[in-house]
């Protein structure tokens, strides 16, 4: 049985939206660190998600312009919030939750190396070293490293030195409990500049 012109067209979106997302997934600069380099596989399941969407909407829906504009906008909006915001909000959630305990355990060594340098040195280095997946990328591992270089290096505590580090390590801590979780925050500040969450919002209505 041959395709009428908007199965043929729905098709097609299938295709192109297919193919588009494959795409972005297999273009997505590589992360430098572990927080974010997931993204890609949420990127390919929203693009399958979203194709079979359309594909089911030729099989059950009436199919009308309104219905083809609404169901395609449904469609993009519903697989894009649970196959990519929803779960890697969740996952980014976790993974500063846990680098902020990281971060903590490691400024702990840190206070204390004036009074048991020896100790707090080697701790300091066992805790980093485990952590590698969590501060892999992060301006602060650069520091730490620096540091428990020198330190090896002189056999003895620097004072300013060890100032910046714990100062930065605090900085640090602070940082990543206030950065955005959402997996592509530069998104809602073009949506917010442009007045497009606006539009968003008064074309859900329109359709709600």
């Amino acid at each position: 049985m041959l395709l009428s012109y908007r199965e043929l067209s729905l098709f097609l979106i299938v295709v192109f939206y297919a193919i588009f997302y494959s795409l972005l997934a297999w273009k997505k600069p590589k992360s430098k660190n572990n927080r974010t380099s997931f993204l890609w596989k949420l990127i390919v399941l929203n693009g399958l998600f979203f194709s079979i969407g359309l594909m089911m909407f030729v099989v059950v829906l009436p199919q009308s312009p309104l219905n083809i504009l609404s169901w395609v906008f449904y469609d993009f909006l519903i697989s894009y919030v649970f196959c990519i915001e929803i779960p890697a909000f969740l996952k980014i959630s976790r993974f500063d939750d846990n680098l902020a305990g990281i971060l903590k355990d490691l400024r702990e060594e840190l206070i204390k190396m004036p009074f048991s340098f020896d100790a707090s040195l080697e701790n300091l280095k066992t805790k980093r070293k485990n952590s590698v997946l969590f501060l892999k990328g992060e301006s602060l591992d650069r520091l730490l490293q620096d540091f428990i270089a020198f330190c090896d290096k002189v056999d003895n505590l620097n004072e300013k030195l060890w100032n910046l580090t714990l100062n930065e390590t605090s900085n640090f801590i602070d940082d990543v409990a206030k950065r955005s979780k959402h997996p592509f925050p530069k998104l809602i500040d073009i949506l917010a500049l442009s007045g497009l969450s606006i539009l968003l919002a008064q074309f859900l209505k329109l359709f709600g």
